[in-house]
């Protein structure tokens, strides 16, 4: 009873109770042996089975006493567990298809596409044997195409109200990095503007010192500092030169 437990969206909580007890019935059921097996080749011990959908088919077929169906909530399970894939090559036919409905000219189609097609194509060929011209006209094919018209439409809708809100999110995050950006650089041009300040103040200081050993060396009339002192007031005042320009 653990799949009809798991199975999802198949079996309510009664009628699981209910299979359970139906399956029960099955097991102490008298199955014949016809219903499994057809023949049995003795010479080289090899035995031919029943399909399984022919052995639930004799199953599902066993009446009750009162001539009503023995296995209700039972054939619905198993039935709905036999319509399941056992290989690849329904997954292997399925690609196929999708291949040949995604051609390289709609390579863009995205999902909800492709199972529309998917589903079209079914219809056709449930309905009018895979022929278009073939599938009835009804009144209700006529009102589903409205409304599936009219789902279109509106998809389209919510499509373009969800980009213009991601272009305006992404325009506000744009405008947020440029601001970002520009305080960056703002940050920057002021810790340089703060940088010459003090190379302008280092200079000044250094052209104040060495005119006071200028002026100390020409009252002592010492030759070698005086030289010495008059090329350090030239770099002096060249450097001042210089930031002055660089800070204007």
């Amino acid at each position: 009873m653990y799949v009809a437990r798991n199975l999802p969206h198949l079996l309510t909580n009664e009628e699981v109770d209910r299979v359970g007890a139906e399956w029960h019935v099955y097991e102490m059921a008298d199955i014949p042996e016809d219903w499994i097996k057809t023949s049995t080749n003795s010479l080289n011990n090899v035995v031919e089975y029943i399909p399984i959908d022919k052995y639930w088919y004799h199953v599902f077929s066993t009446p009750t006493t009162i001539e009503t169906p023995q296995y209700v909530t039972l054939t619905k399970l198993v039935k709905c567990l036999l319509s399941l894939s056992h290989g690849n090559s329904d997954v292997e036919r399925s690609f196929s298809q999708n291949n040949h409905l995604v051609s390289d000219e709609r390579s863009s189609l995205n999902e909800a596409s492709i199972n529309g097609l998917r589903a079209t194509n079914a219809g056709v060929k449930f309905f009018g044997g895979g022929k278009v011209h073939m599938v009835p006209a009804t009144a209700a094919l006529l009102s589903n195409v409205q409304e599936a018209h009219s789902r279109y439409i509106k998809d389209n809708e919510e499509q373009q109200k969800l980009i213009k809100n991601i272009d305006v999110v992404n325009g506000k995050r744009g405008s947020d990095a440029e601001h970002e950006r520009l305080g960056e650089k703002e940050i920057e041009l002021l810790n340089e503007q703060k940088n010459l300040q003090q190379e302008l103040m280092n200079a000044t200081k250094m052209l104040e010192e060495r005119s006071t050993r200028l002026a100390t060396a020409l009252s002592n009339k010492t030759l070698d500092d005086v030289g010495t002192a008059e090329v350090l007031v030239t770099a002096a005042n060249a450097k001042l030169a210089e930031l002055r320009i660089m800070k204007t």
